[in-house]
């Protein structure tokens, strides 16, 4: 008596996926989901039949481990979620040093409206939610550092939107529209890219956690580097080449990353290419206002296109190398 409801409760969930798989894994799909819900409680029941709604979605979507766009998810969330929360460690060094001179403390006690300060507190938060979106993810903890991230990189934005929507709409993008679509789309994608990543393909390999911890500790570096000699009070060309290097530094090493999967694995490294280039565009978007000055623009458009030049390089060698060694191999 309680078993053909559940059957039929199955049944109905099954259909959400498309036939193809259905035939393939439908059994399989259906005889995991019984035993689970087996004397288990309504919460259970219900967060299980939530889940293979879920992961229909995904099915049709191909964002699963086994479809091409779920691995390019897979591959390029460490990167993206690396040049994202980067400069977030150097700001809660900013922040602490404000707090230290007193500014913020007077700033939080007297100055701002009410609507500043909950902006002010939410974009402090957001700061300390990538930071520690950068420390679990070179530690391993995909989970916990993609929920992070994701606060980190909405926060601020969804805050703005609600406490100061007459500044941004009459100030900031008054006549452009295009400043409100890319600052609107870019926290949507990275969120979809860090969302959309398959669960049972988390970046927790050694060189995803090395990407994210090399992007993070260069960043640092050189804009500590920058902001040091800049704070000296003139700006002499050692300040400038250290501000260039800010900009150029998560590229360069993104970019060893992408020569050494490429020198490795050749053609079948796509994935971690698509994923390199990926976080390269969007830490370009994070920095737009770059490529329009000097030498910034020029630094960045000469490093994005000798960073594909020497991909392209390497992958035909890899390729001319395999062919050359092939008959040679296959003879032994």
């Amino acid at each position: 008596m309680t078993e053909a409801p559940e059957q039929a409760r199955t049944t109905r969930l099954l259909r959400l996926y498309p036939a193809s798989y259905r035939r393939e894994h439908g059994p399989e799909i259906a005889a995991i989901h019984a035993d689970v819900i087996r004397d288990a409680g309504r919460l259970v029941r219900l967060r299980e039949a939530a889940d293979m709604v879920r992961h229909a979605l995904r099915v049709h979507l191909c964002l699963t481990s086994a479809d091409g766009p779920g691995r390019f998810l897979a591959a390029a969330a460490p990167y993206v979620l690396a040049v994202v929360c980067a400069p977030a460690l150097f700001g809660l060094l900013g922040n602490s040093t404000l707090w230290a001179d007193g500014w913020t403390a007077q700033y939080w006690a007297d100055g701002g409206q009410t609507a500043d300060r909950v902006v002010w507190l939410v974009h402090e938060c957001g700061t300390l939610a990538c930071a520690l979106a950068l420390l679990c993810g070179a530690a391993g903890r995909w989970a916990p550092a993609r929920m992070l991230a994701m606060f980190g990189v909405v926060a601020l934005p969804v805050a703005t939107w609600v406490f100061e929507a007459d500044y941004l709409i009459y100030f900031r993008y008054l006549n452009r529209p295009l400043l409100a679509t890319s600052d609107i789309l870019c926290p949507v994608l990275i969120t979809l890219i860090l969302l959309c990543c398959p669960k049972d393909l988390p970046p927790v390999r050694v060189r995803d956690r090395t990407a994210i911890a090399a992007v993070a500790v260069a960043s640092f570096l050189t804009h500590t580097l920058a902001w040091a000699t800049g704070s000296l009070g003139e700006m002499t060309w050692a300040t400038q080449t250290l501000w260039g290097l800010e900009a150029l530094a998560p590229l360069a090493v993104l970019a060893v990353f992408l020569f050494a999967a490429l020198a490795r694995r050749g053609r079948s490294a796509r994935f971690t290419a698509a994923g390199v280039v990926t976080a390269m565009l969007f830490w370009l978007w994070h920095d737009y206002g770059l490529l329009g000055s000097v030498p910034y623009g020029g630094l960045l458009a000469g490093t994005l296109l000798g960073t594909a030049v020497a991909a392209a390089a390497v992958v035909r060698r890899r390729r001319h190398t395999t062919r050359s060694n092939g008959p040679a191999a296959s003879g032994t």
